[in-house]
């Protein structure tokens, strides 16, 4: 449990004093105290829910010997203090298996329903042994009492997900899950079993979501994971996640019944679901990892895909989004994934991100300006699978820190990356010297975190040589020489002014207009600056960055 002392430091995500590397202290999310909290005001890591009475639960299912529980904790003061753990319920006694915990929902009735798998053995040579079923256990008391355990039929013996639970606005509850089907392309389908009664009896879906992503010896390809929710025009949108570099969606025009030809969204898609919800304000909220999925020396491609979770907001139903950031981020060879959300009744959201539970402010997601001047040292940056980049002091002026990027070490990549809001069309401009001896950088802007190692151009890239000429990309892999150049040793600005939707920038330094880049990756906006430095050997010269600011729209 988090002690006195730390409560009165809820305000901060992490630490009060300035981290002098991301290796030493918490990432600091957000841009003011209180935008994200890690919640550390309980032990118990749960799925989050706000009940009918205001209280906020976190449930999750508990082993003890032979015997498995749903336990949970609760909070009345929107997750500021928590009960100490207590039990739901008792699983029945099954032979060999595995009782785990998913969504939840509360709905229209004030019932409150759980979801989860009943686990029993997976094989993807021999699909048709693997057994894992869903179930489903509701309260219609408040959590007094639980009406029996019941398996939802979905026409299938294998799920593996529990992600999500909605209601429309019929009545009907849904539980989306995919399954693990004999198809020899795009082997799991999604599925929506729904009710219409509150939970009291469940229907088979009628229709499947197959997407052909995935050859039939992989055993992650097709239609995983879905999330859904109801559109304000009565359209039922669900989500799920493929292996082929995207998230998929897919609607219904009559209640789950039938669905859409799936067709790819904008969002990065990894090994991880999503999270969606709709806002008191009638918003929605999507949580998920925005990350490439390429590892980079002792970070595993699992772990480089699931290294930062991020938030995006919309108002007009899913069509634009605003915010893209960063709500969660690992600083060492770890990763965090399969968020679950709820809104608390002071209109802050409560989310489980793997291990960790973050408090966040929506409304932070709404501005549309960043301005980094390392306050918090590298905090705010990622210098995962990196080495190299530090706090330091400008060499004019003691009282001002800035980032000092350096290659100490031949064989490992220096670089780092920042997350900004995302925007169609922006500005972002920052101030930097290069150092006498100094072997080249690169810069460039993307709409997904990477790890800040790895050559990867995005969509603006910007070369600075070892002389300190500016370059653009051009054909066939060469460098366009611009008129810009850099003096060492002196402070100069360099600012990229975009417009995704014409595919286009303006490259300035010192004010002056260098260059016009066309974009090389093309992406609907952007939401992150990286930078790397280019010697295949060391370069213990490198540059200075005193300051960064992004402007979006």
């Amino acid at each position: 449990m988090t002690d006195e002392k730390d409560v009165k430091m809820m305000g901060l995500i992490g630490f009060n004093a300035d981290a002098e590397s991301d290796e030493e202290k918490e990432a600091y999310l957000g841009d003011r105290p209180n935008d994200v909290i890690r919640v550390k005001s309980t032990d118990f890591i749960g799925v989050p829910l706000t009940l009918p009475d205001g209280r906020v639960m976190l449930w999750n299912t508990v082993k003890e010997e032979d015997r498995w529980t749903a336990q949970a904790v609760v909070s009345s003061d929107n997750g500021i203090s928590w009960s100490k753990p207590f039990e739901l319920f008792t699983f029945p006694e099954r032979k060999d298996c595995q009782w785990y915990g998913g969504a939840a929902l509360a709905d229209d009735k004030g019932y409150i329903h759980l979801f989860g798998l009943e686990y029993y053995s997976f094989s993807f040579e021999k699909r048709h042994t693997s057994k894992s079923l869903l179930y489903h256990v509701m309260s219609q008391d408040g959590g007094n009492t639980w009406l029996p355990i019941k398996n939802p039929d979905f026409g299938y013996s294998y799920t593996g997900s529990s992600n999500n639970a909605f209601q429309s606005n019929t009545g009907r509850i849904f539980a989306p899950i995919s399954a693990l089907s004999d198809r020899k392309i795009g082997v799991w389908v999604s599925l929506c079993p729904y009710s219409d009664d509150n939970g009291l009896t469940w229907n088979k879906p009628v229709n499947e979501v197959a997407i052909n992503t995935g050859a039939a010896d992989w055993y992650e390809s097709g239609a995983a994971e879905p999330v859904g929710i109801q559109l304000k025009d009565g359209r039922i949108w669900l989500l799920p996640r493929s292996q082929d570099g995207f998230h998929w969606e897919t609607y219904s025009y009559d209640d789950g019944i039938t669905w859409t030809k799936p067709k790819h969204t904008r969002f990065i898609s990894n090994q991880s679901a999503m999270a969606i919800t709709r806002l008191k304000d009638r918003s929605l909220l999507l949580i998920w990892n925005n990350c490439g999925a390429d590892g980079l020396g002792p970070i595993h491609w699992g772990a480089a895909e699931r290294a930062v979770a991020a938030a995006a907001i919309s108002f007009d139903e899913g069509k634009t989004w605003k915010g893209y950031r960063e709500i969660g981020r690992v600083i060492s060879n770890s990763e965090i994934g399969y968020p679950y959300v709820t809104e608390m009744p002071n209109g802050r959201v409560l989310v489980k991100i793997g291990k960790m539970l973050v408090d966040v402010d929506p409304k932070f997601l709404l501005r549309t300006r960043f301005d980094e001047d390392f306050r918090y040292g590298l905090r705010r940056w990622s210098t995962l699978a990196a080495h190299g980049p530090t706090i330091d002091y400008d060499p004019f002026d003691k009282t001002r820190k800035v980032m000092k990027v350096v290659k100490p070490k031949s064989d490992v990549p220096s670089g780092a990356c920042i997350n900004f809001p995302y925007g169609e069309k922006g500005s972002l401009a920052f101030e930097i010297m290069i150092n006498e001896g100094f072997q080249g950088a690169h810069f460039t802007l993307s709409d997904h975190f990477d790890l800040p190692g790895l050559e990867r151009e995005g969509s603006f890239p910007v070369v600075i040589d070892k002389k300190g000429r500016v370059h653009l990309n051009g054909s066939g892999g060469s460098l366009l020489p611009t008129p810009g150049d850099l003096t060492f040793n002196q402070w100069h600005t360099l600012s990229v002014r975009w417009d995704c939707r014409e595919h286009e920038a303006e490259l300035y330094l010192d004010d002056e207009e260098i260059g016009r880049l066309h974009q090389y990756v093309c992406t609907e906006g952007l939401c992150y600056f990286r930078t790397r430095l280019l010697s295949k050997d060391t370069d213990l010269s490198g540059f200075f960055i005193r300051s960064l600011t992004a402007e979006t729209e």
